[in-house]
């Protein structure tokens, strides 16, 4: 299907909207810190496909599919028992519609400094995290209809933004059972002088070890912009993205302490309305490696 003219002008407030999503929704926010040179690393692969794009009214409209598939690294790294850095990189990112060639490029380095006010009875941890733009911010993607037709599809925002996150989990001491609870404010800037809304998020993550074997968990997160977003003053950035996300994985060992993780998630309406994104769900695909120093 190719879109009208005003689809495709409404195309115009979409791509990076849901490149942001796809990238730091690789683990939750908890508030437990890695012990001294312990270490999680972890490298996923992850894609979609949607034709349904929700505007900034939130009005659903049905367009050319969009497709995104990403390669991510996700580590953490103990420095000491109450303070971790943790690294979130899309390593590479391929957009495109079916109308459209598929473009791919780096995407931006998140880079968390988390550290533990409360660990031992109420873990409680609290997280900085600057966003390097060091990402594609301008990549086109020409049209295989219209040779003279393109759009921009980056793999990188072109904004400097911080996240910041206070975190708590907790554990049940006699059964395998785990919770975590977490609150974002994302402090964001301008990309060619383009000022963005600040963003607000939310959300809360259960987990239980079947059998002493298969780690299962589901979550809910919840994003939603700090100002009211009428009109999209750039197609490429997010600017005004809202949205409700729940999802569902699994994590199974392979080889001592490797192992391979599954998730699905969707997004919805439940808390925050879906705005200025596009939603269907996201399969994604892990292998981790979690280091323990001998003792």
């Amino acid at each position: 299907m190719v879109p009208n003219n005003k689809v495709r002008a409404k195309l115009k407030a979409i791509s990076l909207g849901f490149m942001c999503l796809c990238s730091f929704e690789i683990a939750a926010q908890s508030g437990w810190t890695k012990e001294k040179t312990e270490g999680f690393y972890q490298l996923g692969f992850q894609t979609m496909k949607s034709d349904n794009y929700y505007a900034l009214n939130g009005e659903k409209l049905e367009t050319n599919q969009f497709s995104q598939q990403s390669l991510v690294f996700y580590g953490e790294y103990g420095v000491t028992d109450k303070f971790n850095i943790i690294a979130n990189w899309p390593l590479q990112t391929w957009n495109g519609f079916e109308t459209t060639e598929t473009v791919g490029g780096l995407g931006d380095l998140r880079l968390e400094f988390k550290h533990a006010l409360l660990k031992k009875y109420f873990p409680l941890s609290i997280s900085v995290a600057p966003e390097l733009p060091i990402g594609k911010a301008n990549h086109f993607a020409q049209s295989i209809v219209n040779d003279f037709e393109q759009i921009n599809l980056p793999s990188g925002d072109g904004e400097f933004n911080v996240w910041s996150t206070l975190a708590s989990s907790f554990a049940l001491p006699n059964i395998p059972f785990y919770g975590n609870i977490f609150t974002s404010y994302n402090f964001r800037t301008e990309y060619e002088g383009i000022s963005f809304s600040d963003q607000f998020a939310l959300g809360a993550e259960i987990g239980y070890h079947i059998s002493g074997f298969v780690w299962v968990n589901a979550r809910l997160n919840a994003l939603k912009s700090v100002d009211n977003i009428a009109v999209a003053t750039d197609f490429v950035r997010g600017d005004g993205s809202e949205y409700t996300s729940y999802s569902f994985g699994a994590a199974v060992p392979v080889y001592k302490n490797i192992q391979v993780n599954l998730n699905y998630r969707n997004f919805n309406d439940w808390i925050y309305s879906r705005k200025n994104i596009y939603s269907s769900g996201v399969f994604s695909l892990g292998v981790y490696y979690e280091y323990k120093p001998k003792k």
